[in-house]
C-alpha cells in the first residue's frame, strides 16, 4: 500500500483534538470549578464523573458495534462522525454555565453536572469512536500504521496542552486582586470556546478524510457480522476471546487508573502544593510542547529501530520512575522552596519527560490495537476496529471516571476546603496530595509493565496474519 501524505494524516489526526479538549477541561477545570468554586462537595463531585463512566459501559461498545455495522453512501464511519459534532459542542456550554438556580444546592448542582458529563461523554464517543476505528482501516502497513497514530497523538497533545495554557492567562488572570480561577464567570467563556473549537477541529477532520471513504468501504465489505441485535452482542463478547485484546485491555486499565487520578488532582497540586501562578501554569504548556516537537519527528525514527511491544515497555518503566522523583522529593525538603526558579524548572523537566514518555505509551499500545483487529479477523472472518477502539476508549474512561472517583473524597478527606487560598492550606492536606500524586501513584505502574511482557504483537506475527488473510486462509475458532 503506497504512503498516506502529510497533508491526509494531518486532517485525520486533527480529528482527536475533540478528545483532547475534553481531557483539557476534565484535567484542569471541572473539578476546580466544581468543587472550590461552586462548593459542591468533592465527593459528588467524583460520583457525578464516575455514573458518567458507568454509562459509558454501555454506550461506548454499542457505539462502537453500531459504526462497524453501518452502511452508507458515506462509509461506516462518517455518518456518525457528522452526527456528534455539534451536539458534542453544546455540551461543554452546559458543562461551565450551570443555572443560577443550581448553583446553590448541592444535589441540584450535582445532577446538572452529572447531567453535562453524560451529555460531553455520549456525543465525544459518536465522534471519537468510528474516527479512531478509522485509523486502523486506512492502512495496513506495521510501521505505516505506527505513523499515522503518531500524529494522532502528537496533534492531540499539542491541543490538550495549548487550549488551556492560551485559555488561563487571558480568560483567568487576576482582576482588582482576585484569582481568576476563582470567578464563575469565566468558566462560562472556557465553555465558548471549547465549543468553537470543538466544531473547527471535526470539520477539518470530517472534510479532510472523505478521501478515504472507498478505502474505507472496501475494508467494510470484508466484515461478516451476525445477524440482529443478539448478534451483535455475540460479536461483541467474541473479542475478548482474543487474548492480546484482554492484556491491552488490562495494561491501559491500570495506566488509565492513575492517569485518571493525576489528571482530577493536576490542578489542585499546582495550585495548592506547588502554588503555581495561572501564569506559570500557563508556561508548563511549553514542556509538553517541547516534547511533542521532540517526538513527533522521532517516533518515526525510533519506530523503524525498536519494536512496538519494545517500546511500550520502556515507557511504562519510564514513567514509573519519572513519577518517583518530584514528588517524595519535596516531601523530603530536597527541593528549594515554593515560588522559586529552579523548582519551577524542576517541576518543567518533569512535565517533559512525562509528555514524551506518553506519547511514546499511546502511540505504541493505539497501533498495536490496529494490529490485534487483522489478527481477529483472521479468527472470525469480522472487521470490529469499532469494537476494539471502544472498548479501549471505555477502559480508559473508565479510570478517568476512578480517578475523580477517588481524588474528589480524597480531598473531603485530607482537608481540603472550598474557596481556601493558596498557602494558607492545612500542612496535612499538603501531604496527603504529595503522596498520592508521588508514591501512590507509582505502585500502579506495575501492572501495566507485567501485561506489556506477555504480548505477541510482533511485526513477524502481523506479516504472517496478513499473508494468510491475502490468502483467504481463516483459523477455527479459539484463542488467537
Amino acid at each position: 500500500m503506497k504512503e498516506i501524505s502529510f497533508g491526509a494524516k494531518f486532517s485525520y489526526g486533527i480529528g482527536t483534538m475533540t478528545y483532547s479538549i475534553k481531557d483539557a477541561a476534565f484535567a484542569i477545570f471541572v473539578l476546580l470549578f466544581y468543587k472550590q468554586v461552586l462548593g459542591l462537595s468533592g465527593t459528588l463531585t467524583g460520583l457525578a464523573i464516575f455514573i458518567s463512566v458507568m454509562w459509558d459501559a454501555v454506550s461506548d461498545p454499542m457505539i462502537g458495534a453500531w459504526s462497524d455495522r453501518l452502511k452508507s453512501r458515506w462509509g461506516r464511519r462518517h455518518p456518525m462522525m457528522v452526527a456528534g459534532t455539534l451536539p458534542l459542542a453544546f455540551s461543554f456550554i452546559m458543562l461551565f454555565s450551570p443555572l443560577d438556580a443550581v448553583r446553590d444546592t448541592q444535589w441540584p448542582l450535582f445532577f446538572w453536572l452529572l447531567a453535562s458529563v453524560i451529555a460531553v461523554r455520549t456525543f465525544l464517543t459518536v465522534f471519537i469512536i468510528p474516527h479512531t476505528a478509522m485509523g486502523a482501516e486506512i492502512s495496513d502497513d506495521y510501521h505505516e500504521r505506527t505513523s499515522i497514530v503518531n500524529f494522532r497523538t502528537n496533534l492531540g497533545w499539542t491541543i490538550g496542552v495549548l487550549l488551556p495554557a492560551i485559555t488561563l492567562p487571558l480568560l483567568f488572570k487576576d482582576a482588582g486582586g482576585i484569582d481568576g480561577r476563582f470567578v464563575i464567570e469565566n468558566y462560562y467563556y472556557y465553555g465558548w470556546v471549547s465549543f468553537f473549537a470543538v466544531i473547527l477541529v471535526a470539520t477539518i477532520c470530517i472534510v479532510g478524510t472523505r478521501q478515504f471513504i472507498p478505502r474505507l468501504k472496501e475494508v467494510a465489505s470484508r466484515n461478516k457480522p451476525s445477524i440482529g441485535f443478539s448478534g451483535m452482542i455475540r460479536d461483541t463478547l467474541a473479542t475478548l476471546g482474543n487474548e492480546n485484546f484482554k492484556r491491552i485491555i488490562f495494561l491501559d486499565l491500570a495506566m488509565g487508573a492513575m492517569m485518571g487520578v493525576m489528571g482530577a488532582l493536576n490542578m489542585i497540586a499546582y495550585t495548592y502544593f506547588w502554588e503555581l501562578t495561572v501564569l506559570q501554569i500557563s508556561v508548563l504548556a511549553l514542556a509538553s510542547i517541547a516534547a511533542v516537537t521532540i517526538f513527533f519527528p522521532g517516533m518515526s525514527f525510533i519506530a523503524q529501530r525498536w519494536q512496538k511491544q519494545t517500546l511500550l515497555k520502556f515507557s511504562v518503566i519510564g514513567l514509573f520512575f519519572n513519577t518517583l522523583w518530584l514528588y517524595p522529593a519535596r516531601l523530603l525538603d530536597l527541593l528549594p522552596e515554593n515560588g522559586s526558579a529552579l523548582l519551577f524548572v524542576f517541576i518543567f523537566i518533569n512535565m517533559m519527560l512525562f509528555t514524551g514518555l506518553t506519547i511514546i505509551r499511546t502511540v505504541n499500545i493505539h497501533s498495536i490495537m490496529a494490529d490485534i483487529a487483522d489478527e481477529h479477523e483472521l479468527k472470525t472472518g469480522r472487521r470490529q476496529e469499532g469494537v476494539f477502539f471502544a472498548a479501549a476508549a471505555f477502559a480508559t474512561k473508565f479510570v478517568m471516571g476512578f480517578g475523580y472517583m477517588v481524588a474528589g473524597p480524597l480531598l473531603d478527606i485530607i482537608g481540603l476546603e472550598a474557596g481556601v487560598a493558596p498557602g494558607d492550606v492545612p500542612d496535612t492536606a499538603l501531604l496527603g496530595i504529595g503522596v498520592i500524586m508521588g508514591p501512590v501513584l507509582a505502585l500502579l505502574y506495575v501492572v501495566p509493565w507485567w501485561m506489556s511482557t506477555k504480548l505477541d504483537v510482533s511485526k513477524e506475527r502481523l506479516a504472517e496474519v496478513h499473508s494468510k488473510l491475502r490468502s483467504g486462509e481463516q483459523i477455527p475458532d479459539g484463542p488467537v
